[in-house]
């Protein structure tokens, strides 16, 4: 294999790439003999199939492997050789490499090469804290949140129910006496109006209801009924109590035992510290998020076009993939892709200048990743989606996912590199 690596400027290395027709043909045997020891073939032993035969099957897969193998060693080569900065791995069309006039492969590709990058200051930056205190007021709506969320239904009485209550019903929506939207047994509270209902009409007529009762309320059909041509325009929503239910609180016993005090005043005071320690973890998120875009607009760097342009389309193939799954029209599709290339620029370029920077910190503070703190990322995933850790190992290795978590383990000891170093004061 012949290497030959130029530098056109100072974010591209350029490589081209010689495989003689020997070289290509040895490491071809070599995948198609160690693809035969793993086919059965009905007429030979396992490992004994010629190789003729294994190409004439797999040989279209097995050289596009090979191909592969070779980008990938004159890649490392380049790298090592020439003393090589990626920041990424170069994307080169495998499937329109063929081979030229002799039998040997030549191709070019080109690495995109980091930019230098000279940070702006971001040791012992300065910052308001806007870290709140705690309100007596807040302590007693998280009693009250507590306490609806361990609350239990039961029928409503002779009172009908209630502005907390609820009641499975029957929703239709009539333009006349047409009806152009309907569902059954949904479970519907006066605090929450339909669509094209005006909350407080909605909830005076919902509140006193008990089962079998029929509502009918003025409404504007809203964008959910099927036919376009009447989505605006008036109509009525009539709802069919099948059920009302209040909600029933549990006695403070209840409470006390969930959160493990022995009295109101004790339950307070960790319900106080649990929304103390809430606050702190939304402040430190916000100082590190300032400080680091803070760092983002005073440090300039000239970022690779051609990189710039890949991370584009990438962006812009995916919103296309989601849309597709969503059943859009091809020409919507096109017009919305359009509509975002812009966007999708200015993300592709702020994405990439942040990684350039939380790399640059990194290196410069020592702050490395190891391999113990993926296994604990990897279980914190695992825990979050009850699943086994194997599982997830597993799935970020398939998807090649590996190097995209340790980069957001990284990124996080940045940011609290920056947070734990900065000068944060007190609220002026």
């Amino acid at each position: 294999m012949e290497l030959n690596v130029e530098k056109p400027g100072r974010s591209t290395a350029k490589v081209t790439l010689t495989v003689s027709p020997e070289e290509f043909r040895k490491e071809l045997d070599h995948g198609l003999r160690q693809a035969g020891r793993s086919i059965r073939m009905k007429g030979f032993r396992p490992g004994k199939i010629p190789l003729r035969i294994v190409e004439k099957q797999h040989g279209e897969k097995i050289r596009h492997e090979v191909k592969q193998l070779f980008i990938s060693r004159a890649y490392e080569q380049a790298v090592e050789q020439e003393g090589l900065k990626p920041i990424a791995h170069p994307r080169v069309d495998l499937d329109g490499l063929v081979a030229e006039e002799g039998g040997e492969f030549k191709l070019e590709f080109e690495i995109s090469l980091r930019p230098e990058v000279i940070l702006a200051e971001y040791g012992g930056l300065r910052i308001e804290s806007e870290l709140e205190p705690v309100l007596a007021q807040e302590v007693e709506s998280a009693i009250e949140d507590l306490r609806r969320g361990q609350s239990h239904t039961e029928p409503v009485d002779d009172e009908g129910l209630t502005d907390d209550g609820m009641a499975l019903c029957d929703l239709t929506f009539l333009h006349g006496e047409d009806a152009v939207f309907e569902r059954e047994g949904l479970r519907l509270s006066p605090l929450t109006a339909p669509p094209g209902v005006e909350p407080e009409v909605f909830k005076e007529a919902l509140t006193g209801a008990k089962d079998k009762d029929v509502i009918t309320i003025d409404m504007t059909l809203p964008d959910t009924v099927e036919d376009e041509a009447l989505r605006g325009k008036p109509g009525t929503c009539r709802i069919a109590v099948q059920q009302a239910y209040k909600m029933v609180a549990p006695p403070d016993e209840e409470l006390l035992k969930l959160l493990e005090a022995d009295s109101m005043q004790a339950m307070k005071e960790k319900l106080r510290d649990r929304l103390a320690q809430a606050k702190e973890e939304r402040e430190q998120a916000r100082i590190e998020s300032a400080l680091l875009d803070r760092v983002l607009r005073e440090t300039d760097i000239d970022l690779p076009e051609a990189l710039i342009a890949e991370q584009t389309e990438s962006r812009l193939s995916r919103l296309h993939g989601e849309l597709e799954e969503q059943g859009v029209d091809h020409d919507e599709i096109h017009r919305q892709v359009d509509e975002q290339r812009e966007q999708a620029r200015k993300d592709a370029e702020h994405g990439l200048k942040a990684l350039l920077i939380v790399e640059t910190i990194a290196e410069e503070q020592d702050l490395l990743v190891t391999g113990e703190e993926l296994e604990t990322e990897l279980a914190a995933i695992a825990e979050r989606n009850k699943v086994d850790i194997a599982e997830v190992r597993r799935y970020y290795a398939e998807n090649n996912l590996s190097q995209q978590m340790a980069i957001e383990v990284l990124e996080r000891k940045v940011r609290k590199f920056l947070r734990e170093n900065a000068n944060v004061e007190a609220p002026s």
